[in-house]
C-alpha cells in the first residue's frame, strides 16, 4: 500500500520476498492459514533471487533455491490445508522439509495469520529484515488481497510494539535448528521498521489462538467505521456501533454469500456493498490426464504485477475521528472468533493520511451497492453436504498423528493416538477416508486400521506429504498433509530426486550457472516432469554454448574461492549419482561426463582444492 496513489497498486507478493542481487537470504519464517506445492516452490525461488519474471524458475534454479535454503526457511501452515494440486511436480516431493502445520482442531480455532518475516545479509556484511503482514495465503489463486510491508534501516524508522510476540510464536513453530525464540524476539524488538509513506504503524496485534483479544470497538465522536472482510458475523458487526448520539457512518463491504447468510441485521449499515466470493483451491481435483504432465498451468500469473483477481479476500477494519484515521489490516476476518484470539491472526493497527484512505474508497468503489435481505438464506443440501466433508477434514485433520516409515517392501503409515486409537476418522460412519503417497494411488483406510501400507515409492520421490481424501455419495475433499518419516530423510532424498530430475544436461547447465555467476536464467519449469519438454532443442550437450567451460571455473575461483569451494561441494555430492543415471540412459552423455569428471579433477588438484578443504576443518 502507498500514499502517493489514489488506489492501492496491485504489487507481487513474491517482489516483497526477493532479496536484492546483492543480498542472501539468511533466514525466512512464513505463516500460512492455506498453501499449496507450486506457491511453495514459487516462494522459495523467490526467496532465492531464482525466480523468473513469470514467477517461475528453471529446473536448475529450483535445485539451487532449495540447496541454498536448505535449514533456513519454514512455512507454517494450518494442518489439513495443504491443497493437492490438479498436476503435482515429482520433484516436489523436496518441498516436505520447508513445512510445518500446526494440529489446531478447526472445530474450535485455526492457524489463519498470513506473515512472512526475512533476514537478509548484503554483500557488505549487512543485515537486513522484511516484515510483511497481509491476507493472502500461499495459494495460487488471485483475489483482492491486501498487505503491508515493512523493511528495516533508512530514515523514518522505529520499533514497533508486538513485532516481538509475533517473531517468537514463528520461532517456535518453525522448529528450526539453531533459532532460539527469545533470541529472535529480543532482535526483532529493537529492530528500526521503516513503513511506507502516510502510514504510521502503532503496533503488531499477535493473536496465539487461546482466546483473550480485546475487540477494537468505535470511540465516542467516530464519524465512520467501514468493515472490509469476505467473512462476517453478527456479533463482531454489532460491536461495530459506536455508544454515542452523534450519528456516524457505517458501510460494510463482503460478499452476497455472507449477506444473504446474515440477512436483515445487515439494514442498519448505510452502505451495504458487495464483490465477487474469493477463490479458493480446488476441493477435489480430477484426476489428471495422461496428457496434463506438459499442459502449462493456467492458473499462474503471467506478469511480475499479478492480476488482481474480482474475488474479495482482503480484511480491513477503519474509523475515522475528524482528521484521525486508523486502519486495521491483516488476516483476522470480521467475525468474534478472529479478533477475540480464538484464532491465531496477525494484524497491523495504523494509523494513516488521507491520501492512504483514498485507496479504500477505491476499493469500495469498485463494489456493487446492494440491498439488505428480508430473509436469513438457509443452506441447501449441497451446501450441507460441503459443511459435513469439510468438518470431516478438520476432525482427520486434528486426529492425524500418524508416522511414515519406507523400507524394501514400501511405505507404510502408522497411527499411533491414545485419544484416538483406531485411527484418525471423521464422527460420520459414512464418510470414507483414503490415503495415498504424494505420487501413488489413494486406497481406503479401514476404521480400526492402524497401519496402512502405501506400496513402492522411488527413492527420489519419496516424502513426507501424503495424499488424503474423505467421500461421501461421490463427493469428495482432498488435501496433503505431512507425516514425519523415521528414520528423517535427508540431503541423500534430495540428491536423488535432483539427480534423476535435471539430468545430465540439466545438472551441468546448474553447474554452469554457478559457475557463472552472472544471473543467467536457466531453461523449462521446475513444475513440468517431461525430461524431453526441459531439454529442449539441444540434443548433444557437448555442444551447448551455456555448459561450463574451463575459463568459466577459473573465473569463478578467482572471483569468489569460498564460493567456488561450495561449488566444489556440490559436484562431488551429485557428480557420481549424475554419471552413473547417464551410464544407464544416454551413453554419449555419459562419456562427455567421464571427460568433464576428468578435467574437473585435474583442476581441483592443480588449484590445492583438497589441502585448503582440509586447512578449514
Amino acid at each position: 500500500m502507498s500514499g502517493t496513489v489514489d488506489s492501492w497498486p496491485a504489487l507481487s507478493f513474491l517482489e516483497g520476498l526477493r532479496p536484492a542481487p546483492d543480498e542472501n537470504v539468511e533466514l525466512a519464517l512464513l505463516a500460512s492459514y492455506s498453501a499449496d506445492l507450486g506457491s511453495i516452490g514459487a516462494t522459495l525461488l523467490a526467496l532465492a533471487g531464482k525466480d523468473t519474471d513469470a514467477g517461475r524458475g528453471s529446473p536448475s534454479d529450483f535445485a539451487d533455491a532449495v540447496e541454498r535454503l536448505r535449514g533456513k526457511v519454514r512455512i507454517i501452515i494450518q494442518r489439513g490445508r495443504l491443497a493437492k494440486m490438479r498436476k503435482t511436480p515429482r520433484i516436489a516431493a523436496v518441498l516436505d522439509q520447508f513445512v510445518r502445520e500446526v494440529d489446531f482442531d478447526e472445530a474450535t480455532h485455526s492457524w489463519h495469520p498470513k506473515v512472512a518475516l526475512v533476514r537478509t545479509r548484503g554483500a557488505d556484511g549487512e543485515i537486513g529484515w522484511r516484515l510483511w503482514i497481509g491476507s493472502r495465503n500461499l495459494t495460487e489463486c488471485v483475489n483482492r488481497d491486501i498487505g503491508l510491508l515493512l523493511v528495516s534501516g533508512g530514515k523514518g524508522g522505529a520499533p514497533i510494539p508486538g513485532t516481538d510476540d509475533l517473531a517468537r510464536a514463528l520461532a517456535d513453530r518453525a522448529a528450526l535448528k539453531g533459532l532460539r525464540s527469545t533470541s529472535l524476539a529480543a532482535i526483532i524488538a529493537k529492530v528500526a521498521w521503516r513503513p511506507p509513506a502516510g502510514v504510521r504503524v502503532e503496533r503488531i496485534l499477535w493473536s496465539s489462538g487461546l482466546g483473550g483479544q480485546p475487540i477494537p470497538v468505535p470511540p465516542v465522536g467516530t464519524d465512520e467505521v467501514v468493515v472490509v472482510s469476505p467473512f462476517v458475523d453478527k456479533k463482531f458487526l454489532a460491536r461495530q456501533a459506536p455508544q454515542t448520539t452523534k450519528p456516524t457512518r457505517r458501510v460494510l463491504l463482503t460478499t452476497m454469500r455472507e449477506i444473504e447468510r446474515i440477512g436483515p441485521s445487515l439494514a442498519v449499515f448505510d452502505d451495504l456493498l458487495a464483490l465477487d466470493a474469493p477463490d479458493y483451491p480446488i476441493g477435489d481435483p480430477a484426476p489428471e490426464p495422461q496428457s496434463a504432465a506438459s499442459a502449462p498451468d493456467s492458473g499462474a500469473p503471467n506478469d511480475e504485477e499479478e492480476e488482481v483477481g474480482r474475488g474479495l479476500h482482503a480484511k480491513l477494519l477503519f474509523m475515522r475521528s475528524g482528521q484521525k484515521r486508523r486502519l486495521w489490516l491483516g488476516s483476522a476476518n470480521a467475525t468474534m472468533r478472529a479478533w477475540t484470539g480464538r484464532n491465531a491472526e496477525a494484524t497491523a493497527e495504523l494509523l494513516v493520511t488521507e491520501p492512504v484512505e483514498k485507496g479504500l474508497r477505491a476499493l469500495l468503489g469498485s463494489a456493487r451497492l446492494v440491498e439488505a435481505p428480508g430473509i436469513e438464506h438457509s443452506p441447501d443440501a449441497a451446501a450441507l453436504e460441503e459443511e459435513a466433508l469439510e468438518r470431516a477434514r478438520a476432525q482427520v485433520a486434528a486426529r492425524w498423528a500418524a508416522q511414515l516409515s519406507i523400507d524394501d517392501a514400501g511405505a507404510r503409515l502408522t497411527h499411533r493416538s491414545s485419544l484416538h486409537p483406531g485411527g484418525p476418522h471423521s464422527d460420520e460412519l459414512d464418510i470414507v477416508l483414503e490415503v495415498g503417497a504424494l505420487h501413488g494411488e489413494l486406497m481406503v483406510w479401514p476404521a480400526q486400521q492402524v497401519v496402512v501400507e502405501l506400496g513402492p515409492v522411488a527413492p527420489a520421490e519419496r516424502s513426507e506429504f501424503v495424499r488424503l481424501r474423505v467421500s461421501r455419495g461421490g463427493k469428495g475433499l482432498s488435501w496433503l498433509q505431512r507425516a514425519p518419516a523415521e528414520p528423517p530423510f535427508g540431503e541423500d532424498r534430495d540428491r536423488a530426486a535432483f539427480v534423476r530430475f535435471l539430468g545430465a544436461r540439466g545438472f551441468l547447465m546448474w553447474l554452469a550457472g554457478l559457475l557463472a555467476d552472472d544471473g543467467r536464467e536457466g531453461e523449462g519449469d521446475w513444475t513440468n516432469d517431461e525430461p524431453q519438454q526441459r531439454a529442449g532443442t539441444v540434443t548433444n550437450p557437448a555442444l551447448d554454448s551455456s555448459l561450463p567451460t574451463l575459463e568459466e571455473m577459473l573465473a569463478a575461483w578467482a572471483r569468489d574461492p569460498d564460493k567456488f569451494l561450495e561449488i566444489e561441494r556440490r559436484v562431488s555430492q551429485y557428480l557420481p549419482a549424475v554419471l552413473e543415471q547417464a551410464k544407464q540412459e544416454e551413453p554419449q552423455t555419459a562419456e562427455m561426463l567421464e571427460r568433464f569428471d576428468d578435467l574437473w579433477c585435474k583442476l581441483r588438484s592443480g588449484l590445492g582444492v583438497a589441502k585448503i578443504k582440509e586447512q578449514r576443518r
